[in-house]
């Protein structure tokens, strides 16, 4: 990778980081992007075969449309509003079609799943920010649900990332401590 590449990633996560703070998601771009990122660092260097930059561009690009505020399909947006990032930037546009990919299946719903080895490390990176820090505390005080329901979709969030898209079972053994943490709170909560 030349040094350019990872200036221009860095140029995008200022603009996100930007985003984040005008739109009053500090606390998304604290507790979420950056473990995020934390969690894609630790992969890569357990994985080095994956392309850096794509993964890089995924963890800083994956979640717009929850940034940008745009009441839609999340994934599909969210790689909507990726490519439109990367054009900006001038990538070519195998770039934007492989950062595209990872973005629209970082959620494991459905069919959707992550084909390459970046894929599933952003979808292992993302999952495995939400068993870091205050992530469901973090949620849970936005108010956009009430307790009952907010338990319900957090039992079902947590259970879905530990089981669907946790792709390498080492990463899986660094957070089941977490998991059954979580879950048993929950549970009794």
């Amino acid at each position: 990778m030349i040094i350019n590449d990872m200036d221009e990633i860095s140029q995008i996560k200022k603009t996100v980081k930007d985003e984040c703070v005008a739109g009053g998601l500090d606390w998304f771009w604290d507790i979420h992007l950056l473990e995020v990122e934390k969690c894609a660092k630790m992969l890569l260097e357990k994985l080095p075969k994956a392309d850096k930059e794509i993964v890089m561009l995924g963890v800083w690009l994956h979640d717009l449309q929850r940034i940008r505020k745009i009441n839609s399909d999340h994934c599909k947006t969210g790689a909507v509003e990726a490519q439109r990032v990367m054009e900006e930037f001038g990538y070519s546009s195998e770039k934007v079609q492989a950062v595209r990919e990872i973005i629209l299946a970082h959620s494991c719903e459905g069919k959707l799943m992550p084909k390459t080895l970046e894929g599933k490390i952003l979808a292992t990176a993302d999952a495995m920010s939400h068993f870091a820090g205050d992530f469901y505390l973090a949620i849970a005080a936005t108010g956009q649900r009430d307790a009952k329901s907010f338990k319900k979709w957090a039992m079902e969030k947590i259970d879905r990332d530990y089981r669907k898209k946790i792709f390498f079972p080492f990463a899986r053994k660094m957070i089941a401590k977490r998991h059954k943490v979580l879950k048993d709170f929950l549970i009794t909560a």
